[in-house]
């Protein structure tokens, strides 16, 4: 009887740290990503992202900050990203809650994370806006 609860107290001791582990995992990713993307660097930003997200958000992000001024760029940076805290939705999905502050701005948001090939990245979709709710605020 005490093996097995030797056995069980070692599986979640061990289980444990590997889910720290992996919320450092996140956190890091979180933090590289939303730091680049608060310091106007999409490039940066896409080795912290899932290629759908690179498809879709980065690419509109880079062909709009074309037009951007670059001294309202300078007037907001430089940004810090402080992670607040890493929601674990599974063994591939998590979530991160982050603080951005930049001389022009300070708020929280959170950024979608998954797990692919070991590694982990930022999961920024495009949220489609259902037009019900578009003709309700005409």
């Amino acid at each position: 009887m005490k093996k097995i609860a030797l056995v069980l107290m070692a599986v979640a001791v061990f289980a444990c740290c590997g889910c720290k582990h992996e919320m450092k995992m996140v956190e890091k990713a979180a933090y590289e990503y939303s730091y680049a993307m608060a310091n106007y660097d999409v490039d940066e930003a896409a080795k912290y992202a899932t290629e759908e997200t690179q498809n879709t958000i980065l690419k509109t992000a880079k062909s709009l900050l074309q037009r951007v001024d670059s001294s309202y760029i300078k007037s907001d940076t430089p940004a810090k990203i402080e992670i607040i805290k890493v929601d674990m939705v599974n063994d591939s999905m998590a979530v991160a809650v982050y603080h951005k502050q930049t001389p022009l701005k300070d708020f929280s948001g959170t950024v979608d994370m998954r797990k692919r090939n070991g590694q982990w990245y930022a999961h920024v979709t495009p949220r489609i806006i259902p037009d019900s709710l578009l003709e309700q605020n005409q």
